[in-house]
């Protein structure tokens, strides 16, 4: 795995940086323990970062932290739990998420917010943001932020986002 993609020409953009598309947030994940995990599995539910460690942290027979804010996927690679439905969001984020040339030098913090169906970004400080329909728009070139009919779901997204993060 890898903590981030590239967006190899993706919207214009090389290598990876400043935003959340979908080459740059959604990276494959391998897991391989031959007898232990279902073999030729493929999930494409959503999970992030912090599970790597929640499931190490497993697999070596530690106890979980109460602070372990990731949720073990051994119930997924082993074939226990629905391959498609193990979170129903993710959230990352971004620090000095735009070049000093769009924020005047002062860089900037960012956070994402996704569910299975919804990407909201949010460029925290600069009244700027990307939300994009993924069933509808899967390359994310429609961005709904200042959409008039998307206002509702926008300020549902950002409060699910600030609910996740508290």
């Amino acid at each position: 795995t890898s903590d981030h993609g590239e967006a190899l020409g993706d919207h214009g953009l090389i290598q990876k940086g400043c935003r959340f598309y979908e080459g740059l947030t959604r990276v494959p994940l391998i897991f391989s323990w031959p007898r232990k995990f279902k073999q030729g599995l493929q999930a494409h539910g959503l999970v992030e970062l912090l599970d790597m460690t929640a499931t190490i942290t497993e697999l070596c027979g530690l106890a979980q932290p109460e602070t372990m804010q990731g949720r073990s996927l051994t119930p997924l690679l082993t074939g226990d739990a629905p391959p498609d439905a193990f979170r129903d969001s993710v959230r990352c984020e971004y620090f000095d998420a735009l070049d000093a040339f769009f924020t005047g030098g002062t860089g900037t913090f960012a956070t994402m917010y996704r569910t299975d169906r919804h990407k909201l970004s949010v460029y925290h400080g600069h009244d700027l943001g990307e939300l994009y329909d993924l069933q509808e728009d899967p390359w994310e070139f429609n961005n709904l932020w200042d959409d008039p009919g998307s206002q509702q779901l926008k300020h549902e997204l950002i409060c699910a986002s600030f609910d996740s993060h508290v």
